[in-house]
């Protein structure tokens, strides 16, 4: 809509520096004058006064400078309204979230560029905890709901639904801040001798190695749930039984504190996006951005 190396000319005039100028804009100090040296010498301009301790506008560039800014201001309300009506007119991206499941770290990822990619419009579906179990959620997908983020067993899932793997989360032990454990650093297995820990049924979709390495622990309880709510998390605090846990869960609720656990070997899920095995071109397009976004990040 305007010349794009007027943002190089705006950027040097409120710093005052074509340094501090191309680091605003993510390019190089050469690159920047370069963009203000050419935009003066093709309109006959001199915009700038150059010094070792900086640039200043001239009387000629401060003008200019105060006429272009509304000019500039007004393309990219122009640009603005103009995306806002065509996404009006395209098919959303539906994430579902909760309490358990926030969808933060992905909503964080997609903040970084999401004005860049205005093709796809992304909106946030509210999901019931309590009464929404994850074989639930993966059945419909595509109907209500196109994705969510979750831990989870990849191998497991991918026989169900597409998974895109960002982050890992090591199991840990959601403890009822009054019980000895929760004052601990780490809990070893020998500690939880005589505890009661609720933890997800055999072959439900979970993470198989906690629940065996448990099991050889005669004097461990273990209370099979069929998923996660805030009921569990509620009934554990009440009763002083342990919950296995995750570190995104480490704030969910203000009575149970999250201890790692000193397990002899790895255990834990993988974190990121369940989807359905045949998403729509608009889902594909945000799974994938969302892919490339986290391997820039890492």
């Amino acid at each position: 809509m305007y010349d794009k190396r007027l943002d190089a000319v705006i950027a040097a005039a409120d710093t005052g520096s074509f340094a501090s100028a191309g680091r605003m804009l993510h390019i190089s100090t050469p690159a920047l004058a370069k963009q203000i040296n050419t935009f003066e010498k093709e309109y006959g301009l001199t915009l700038f006064t150059r010094s070792r301790s900086g640039v200043e506008l001239t009387p000629q560039g401060r003008d200019f400078v105060t006429d272009t800014r509304p000019i500039m201001h007004e393309c990219n309300e122009i640009i603005s309204r103009a995306q806002r009506r065509s996404a009006d007119n395209i098919e959303p991206v539906r994430l579902g979230v909760s309490v358990l499941r926030s969808g933060r770290r992905i909503l964080d990822l997609w903040q970084k560029d999401a004005g860049k990619h205005p093709e796809i419009r992304l909106e946030l579906v509210s999901l019931s905890d309590n009464t929404t179990t994850i074989n639930n959620i993966i059945a419909h997908l595509g109907q209500d709901i196109d994705m969510v983020s979750t831990a989870f067993d990849a191998d497991y899932w991918s026989r169900y639904c597409g998974t895109l793997v960002l982050d890992y989360e090591p199991l840990c032990l959601a403890v009822p801040r009054e019980h000895p454990l929760a004052r601990l650093p780490i809990i070893t297995l020998d500690e939880l001798a005589g505890t009661r820990i609720h933890i997800i049924a055999q072959h439900h979709g979970c993470d198989e190695t906690a629940r065996n390495l448990l099991s050889q622990h005669a004097d461990i309880e273990l209370i099979d749930i069929d998923h996660y709510g805030l009921d569990t998390f509620n009934e554990c605090a009440q009763a002083g039984d342990l919950l296995i846990s995750k570190p995104l869960w480490a704030d969910v609720h203000p009575q149970l504190v999250n201890v790692p656990v000193d397990w002899p070997v790895q255990v834990g899920l993988s974190y990121g996006l369940l989807y359905s095995l045949d998403p729509s071109p608009a889902v594909a397009a945000f799974i994938e951005r969302i892919r490339e976004l986290a391997g820039t990040s890492v």
